[in-house]
């Protein structure tokens, strides 16, 4: 295991805050008293500082184990255990995985079974725990667990998601197939990054005092890295989001061929999105220039105004339009429009003997697909919270201090918008990441696996201190026994 220079939370100078679902109560509060002696009340010591719990403890007499495959057999088996075990105590669950995985709609099925919340709103935590074998939909429930720990010798396998057993193959249903499997693995890596981003920004966190020796031992990809990525995160001294150190730095410690096919396959995924980010900008920014609109939507705008004139003039019916079918494309068909012809833009800029095939064509639909779906601000103000509870060590500065001083949400926006652009690029990187895992096949050990985000801690110690082992070293934690 290595070891860190400084703590991740060490530059704090206001309350220490630890990552979310670290589901923490406090100890009750106790009067120290000498024994046998009456103590008057004038010279009562003072009640300590309730203590944080240090949680995260595996318990194997309050456990269920996955041996076999994951269907809905295994979950009519383990449906009863799971019901008993969440109404004799609200204590965490840990889960044993040593299975060759199975089908993700049983194994979504099991998650919600175990993390549902019961009548009063209140949810048991799920410790999972890679035992062996831990492959396919048995990975993903191993990464879904509130927290994920990983023994030392088990294998980790991630891949996309496959069908199997499709009967009366044909080519018109294997392109289908095709399709929906290439939307749904774009839609699981969404919802993977939702669960891991935490963890992985724990992960940079404590390997950041390693990124300018990561940088050192590659200085030409380095800089012609900074240099793709210098309009997206301009230099400043206040705001330090380093994506290529970060990248660099997993690629170093990842372990072949993971480092090269995860953590710089990321990075040029990333690169796909900063170029069709970059197209936009452009046209913005010519548009400014010039003063008039560059907007080539717009005689796209005018076509389907005209087209839809024209329909209505020949149906027979006397009923008047409604004049939103006149009025060309809606906002957001005009934003998905722009972005569609910038994915081709790009696609035909990199090629110029390129031809429109099926197979182009539906390569340009998922890079659509994808950047369409990563641009949702709701995962960029979730990256940006998680960023200011560690403010130091991002921006430089107590963020958080001065959102609580401001006045209005005009002064909170004012602090807000320049940090956009960094929570962005590191949680575009973070889908990436996923988005990879997501795409052919890949063989992880537990050390792997928590670089990635897919565990917490690996017994024994792992390449990152986990949170566990972090709080136990940390004098307002205390150990408990449940």
């Amino acid at each position: 295991m290595t070891t860190k220079k400084s703590n991740p939370e060490s530059k704090r100078t206001a309350k220490k805050t630890p990552l979310p679902k670290n589901k923490t109560t406090s100890a009750k509060t106790t009067t120290k008293a000498a024994p046998d002696k009456k103590v008057p009340t004038s010279d009562k010591a003072a009640p300590e500082k309730a203590k944080n719990k240090i949680g995260l403890q595996l318990n194997w007499n309050r456990a269920i184990h996955i041996d076999t495959i994951i269907d809905d057999t295994l979950l009519k088996i383990l449906t009863p255990i799971i019901l008993k075990l969440r109404q004799d105590s609200t204590n965490p669950i840990t889960i044993g995985i040593d299975s060759p995985g199975g089908s993700i709609a049983s194994m979504q099925s099991l998650l919600g079974l175990l993390q549902a919340p019961d009548q009063d709103g209140n949810r048991v935590d799920i410790y999972t725990v890679s035992t062996n074998r831990t492959y396919s939909a048995a990975a993903s429930l191993l990464a879904f667990g509130d927290y994920a720990v990983a023994f030392p010798h088990s294998k980790i396998l991630y891949h996309d998601l496959r069908y199997s057993g499709i009967e009366d193959l044909t080519p018109s249903k294997a392109l289908r197939t095709a399709r929906e499997l290439e939307r749904g693995n774009v839609e699981f890596s969404l919802t993977l990054a939702n669960q891991v981003s935490p963890r992985l920004i724990w992960v940079y966190l404590d390997l950041f005092n390693n990124f300018e020796e990561a940088r050192k031992s590659y200085p030409l990809f380095a800089e012609k890295q900074d240099t793709a990525f210098a309009d997206a995160l301009p230099a400043d001294e206040n705001r330090s989001v380093d994506i290529v150190g970060f990248a660099l730095t997993l690629f170093r410690k990842l372990s072949n061929p993971i480092g090269n096919d995860i953590a710089i396959g990321a990075l040029h995924l990333l690169n796909k999105w900063n170029q069709i980010d970059k197209i936009e900008r452009r046209l913005l920014i010519n548009k400014e220039g010039k003063g008039e609109s560059t907007d080539f939507i717009k005689g796209i705008t005018d076509l389907v105004t005209e087209i839809r004139a024209m329909d209505s003039g020949n149906q027979e019916s006397v009923e008047s339009p409604e004049p939103t079918q006149l009025d060309g494309l809606s906002e957001s068909a005009r934003i998905e429009i722009k972005l569609l012809f910038e994915v081709i833009a790009r696609r035909f800029a990199s090629d110029k003997n390129l031809n429109l095939t099926y197979d182009v064509f539906d390569s340009i639909m998922d890079d659509f697909a994808f950047i369409k779906d990563i641009n949702s601000k709701k995962h960029v103000h979730t990256i940006t919270r998680f960023m200011i509870q560690h403010d130091y060590i991002f921006f430089k500065r107590s963020i958080a201090t001065e959102l609580n001083n401001a006045n209005d949400e005009t002064e909170r926006s004012k602090i807000l918008d320049p940090l956009y652009p960094q929570a962005r690029m590191l949680w575009f990187y973070i889908v990436s990441i996923c988005r990879c895992l997501c795409s052919g096949e890949h063989f992880l050990t537990p050390y792997d696996a928590q670089l990635l985000g897919l565990v917490d801690e690996v017994l024994g110690g792992g390449l990152v201190v986990s949170r566990r082992e972090w709080r136990k070293k940390q004098p307002d934690y205390v150990q408990t026994s449940d």
